[in-house]
This record gives C-alpha cells, structure tokens and sequence, in this order.
C-alpha cells in the first residue's frame, strides 16, 4: 500500500523518520559496508523508534481517526515531524506532506481527504506518512494492527532501498535481506505493544512533552469559551 511513497524525493522526511535514516552519514564513516550493518543498525537504532514513536503514533492516531478529533490527529502529526525540528526540516516536511497527499489522493480517488486538508489546514499540521496512511486505512476498513504492520513493512522496504544504492548489493541479497528485517520489526513490536502501552498513556505523554510548546493550540473543547 505505500510503495507510492517510494516516489517521493528520498532526502525528504516522511513521517516520523526520514528516508536517508542517517545512511549517508554512516556510509561515509565507514559504518555502513554492507546489508548485514544495516541490519545491525536498524536493531539497535531504528527498532525503538520504530516501535516507541511511529507504532505508538498510528495507534493513536487510528483512534483519533475513528473519533474525527481533528485536533489530536493534528498534535501527534505534529509531534512527528518536530521529533527533528530544524527551519529546514519543517520546509522538507510540509513539501513532502503536500506531495505526498496528492500521490494518496491519484491512487486512492474514491475516497475521502478534503476532510483531513481541512484538519492540517486548521492546525497549520504538516500530513505526515503516518497520519496519511492511517487515514487511508481507516477509510478502507482495515484494523488498528494491519494498518500498523504496514507501515513497518514500508519502513524496512525504503530502508533497504536507500542503503543499497549506497551499497550496491547483488540483487538476490535485497529481498531476503527486507524480509529477515521485517520480521524482526514487527516481533520488536509485539514485544513493546503491550496492554502498558496503551493509546492513553501514550498521549498523556505525548501532551506532557509538548503542551508547552508554540505549536500546540488548545483543541475547541478545552477552549475557555466552552
């Protein structure tokens, strides 16, 4: 489902991580020889985030979906796109959203996403991959864990990709290589989705971390008026 967001420009941000993942810098440094050191990284780097923040993030964000809380869907997007705050980052991310909702909205025309614009609008959000996928697999029926499964397959799959135009790796190696990776992933969030890390604490924990912050506004029913 999101191999449409191997279209975009592979130095742009999508959703909470970025595309590159930091594989310039670890070619360069002479971490990153071969397919089995970015297993090795993605282990011990890319898991927990993985995991922690984009799996956590869609949960919620799924829920935030069914609920038409324009406002929460709005702040975790935000809080995405910031894990890397930079003036730079925030101009490659809105680029990337834009682009990327107009790939969703060619390859998916039946359903529904002037709703969602008119959310990132209102918040001035950005349209990260996560909020754009969980949209779409809402829209299409399928449930919280394959709309999160999904999206870490992708991850894996563009992780690959970008590393092994670095690498250039025989071809036979790629597939086996996404496949291990994934199972991996997916195990690393079996482990960590647990009934402790329920939607609820994660976004007490989330509004706790950014309530303070410039960008976040009070949503309509927390508003004085009200």
């Amino acid at each position: 489902m999101l191999n449409y967001a191997l279209l975009l420009d592979p130095s742009l941000p999508v959703g909470g991580f970025t595309r590159s993942y930091g594989l310039k810098e670890l070619f360069r440094n002479g971490r990153l020889t071969c397919l089995q050191d970015l297993e090795h990284y993605a282990r011990t780097d890319l898991h927990p985030q993985f995991t922690s923040l984009d799996g956590m993030a869609i949960k919620s964000l799924y829920i935030a979906v069914q609920q038409n809380d324009g406002w929460r869907i709005a702040l975790i997007d935000k809080m995405l796109h910031t894990q890397r705050s930079s003036l730079q980052h925030m101009k490659e991310s809105r680029l990337s959203g834009q682009r990327l909702l107009k790939l969703a909205k060619a390859l998916y025309p039946w359903l529904e996403f002037d709703q969602l614009e008119a959310i990132l609008n209102q918040y001035n959000a950005i349209g990260t991959l996560a909020t754009v996928h969980t949209w779409i697999n809402v829209s299409l029926g399928n449930d919280v864990e394959q709309t999160i499964h999904g999206y870490l397959a992708a991850a894996v799959s563009f992780c690959v990709e970008d590393a092994s135009k670095l690498l250039h790796p025989p071809y036979e190696e790629k597939n086996p290589v996404i496949q291990r990776m994934t199972n991996e992933l997916l195990d690393a969030w079996k482990q960590f989705n647990t009934p402790e890390t329920e939607p609820t604490a994660f976004q007490r924990r989330l509004l706790q971390r950014h309530w303070s912050n410039s960008y976040i506004t009070q949503p309509p029913y927390m508003s004085s008026n009200h």
